[in-house]
């Protein structure tokens, strides 16, 4: 069906139903406006319809309680997401053979405004892991699984402006710079969490606090790891951070965060237990040039509870540019091994190890609107007592996203 068709269809039942009933015209106009506004009609099409709308409304009309017609909710819906065709090269020295496949990832969020306090929002993605979204297509033509990955309620009530009350499975609440040091992108946090942001002149202050579930009592009563099926994994989270324009060329941005988990946090890779309390700085510096436009960016943290002080402590530094329809971005990294909870930070980095260091460098390119291509390369080298020493992990990832 080509798109003239349809327009000419939808123009044909919109017409019908418009003059069905006296009582909604002025109903109909907003719905005439909700579909001008998304492409369903051209501005001849709308015009035309409001006109003939205008001659046939009764001099008084009032609103049909329920009609069919009565699209005050289409403005209250929002609908957003993405997807990305992947191929992926993985070579590991420690292995000695390389591994390649190809993988999807679909995301489609919902966000409704209930009323002017409370929104709810719910996003469908591919697969179900906790740091990544990705579906391999491993042949056999058979379906792929989809899961809820956030699922909230956003409580801001009027009487306290700036304020969010969000439960449930949420976005990431606290300030990052979404390279994975400690939080791979892909981890949206259980629980509840509380913000606040007020602007004074050219600066925008934030603060933070949350409580999540890391692991449900029950899961962890299975395991012989408490005695109680009430006593669930506990990570408590307080923040702030603050936005700043410097010059009307220059903008930078600061954070601070503090993770504290109430008790030792499995080592997913490496079958090992620390006590976690991650104490961690990030910032970055946003520079408008003549031509290229460049951030600077970096995170430092510290898990001052490890049991091995030695081994504690994580950084990156990094540097972004783009030029025409081009993105470059390049960083480097340091992870030590019980500096982080490798559950949740970067899975694409050294294969989401810790004891790890070394480079990522992302190439993208803008094919046309909101359609993308980029290359990324991720060398990393393993190290420590717990890893093969110098065993280096190499990923290649060729993409193609659409976003809507």
């Amino acid at each position: 069906m080509n798109m003239s068709f349809k327009l000419t269809l939808n123009t044909v039942l919109l017409g019908g139903a418009l003059f069905a009933s006296s009582s909604v015209f002025a109903t109909d106009k907003e719905l005439l406006d909700t579909l001008l506004k998304n492409g369903v009609l051209t501005k001849a099409q709308h015009e035309k319809l409001i006109s003939q709308a205008d001659k046939k409304a009764p001099k008084k009309t009032t609103k049909a309680s329920g009609s069919i017609l009565d699209m005050d909710w289409a403005s209250r819906i929002k609908i957003s997401g993405d997807m990305r065709v992947r191929y992926e090269d993985k070579h590991s020295d420690a292995k000695g053979v390389g591994e390649s496949r190809q993988r999807i990832r679909a995301r489609i969020a919902l966000a409704v405004k209930i009323n002017e306090d409370v929104d709810v929002g719910f996003r469908l993605v591919t697969t179900g892991g906790i740091t990544t979204t990705n579906q391999d297509l491993e042949g056999g033509f058979v379906g792929k699984n989809v899961f809820f990955d956030r699922a909230f309620i956003d409580w801001h009530p009027s009487f306290a402006e700036g304020m969010h009350v969000i439960a449930g499975k949420i976005k990431q609440p606290w300030y990052g710079i979404k390279q994975g040091l400690i939080w791979d992108t892909d981890v949206n946090p259980e629980g509840l969490a509380v913000t606040y942001e007020r602007d004074f002149a050219k600066a925008k202050f934030k603060t933070t606090a949350g409580y999540f579930i890391v692991e449900d009592g029950k899961n962890l009563a299975k395991k012989g790891e408490n005695n109680g099926f009430s006593e669930d994994q506990k990570m408590f989270h307080a923040g702030i951070s603050g936005e700043m324009k410097i010059t009307d060329k220059v903008k930078g941005s600061l954070g601070f965060n503090a993770f504290i988990y109430d008790d030792a946090v499995g080592n997913d890779k490496k079958n090992l237990n620390t006590d976690a309390e991650i104490y961690s700085v990030a910032g970055k510096v946003d520079i408008k040039t003549g031509i290229i436009p460049i951030k600077v960016y970096g995170q430092y943290a510290v898990n001052v509870a490890a049991f091995d002080n030695t081994q504690n402590t994580a950084w990156l530094a990094g540097i972004g540019a783009k030029f025409k329809k081009f993105s470059l971005n390049y960083n480097y990294r340091d992870t030590q091994e019980y500096a982080v909870v490798d559950l949740f930070n970067d899975s694409d980095f050294g294969a989401g190890n810790t004891a790890t260091r070394g480079h990522k460098i992302k190439l993208g390119y803008k094919i046309s609107k909101n359609f993308f291509s980029s290359v990324s390369y991720y060398a990393a080298k393993e190290y420590g007592p717990n890893n093969v020493d110098n065993n280096e992990i190499n990923i290649l990832h060729v993409d193609f996203k659409a976003k809507f």
